[in-house]
């Protein structure tokens, strides 16, 4: 019984919901009644100047510490045990990637590319 009564209750809202969003002819919402995604995102917009830079600088020698220290793990992890490949090969992939990216102003240096 109370399962019923909450369908009927859930079919009431929900029909009552499609009337009041479905578009109407010709009418602009105004900014007053405007639902949230009709209404322009106001701090967009405003400034021009980017708070947060998402660029990550490393120096020369920290370039060559983290590929030096993966190197030495992945070339040192025991190949034989699959159990730690399994575990360990994901993390590497990551770090591979994110090291890609962070080697790319060095690359034409020999001892880094």
């Amino acid at each position: 019984m109370a399962l019923s009564a909450a369908r009927h209750g859930l079919l009431r809202v929900a029909t009552a919901r499609v009337g009041a969003l479905a578009p109407r002819l010709g009418a602009t919402p105004s900014a007053a009644t405007a639902t949230c995604w009709q209404r322009p995102a106001v701090g967009a917009l405003a400034s021009s100047a980017r708070p947060y830079v998402s660029v990550v600088k490393y120096t020369r020698e920290d370039v060559l510490e983290k590929l030096d220290a993966y190197h030495a793990e992945v070339l040192s992890t025991n190949w034989a045990d699959y159990l730690n490949l399994v575990y360990n090969v994901p993390f590497w992939e990551a770090e591979l990637e994110k090291l890609a990216s962070i080697v790319q102003p060095y690359l034409h240096e020999p001892a880094v590319g």
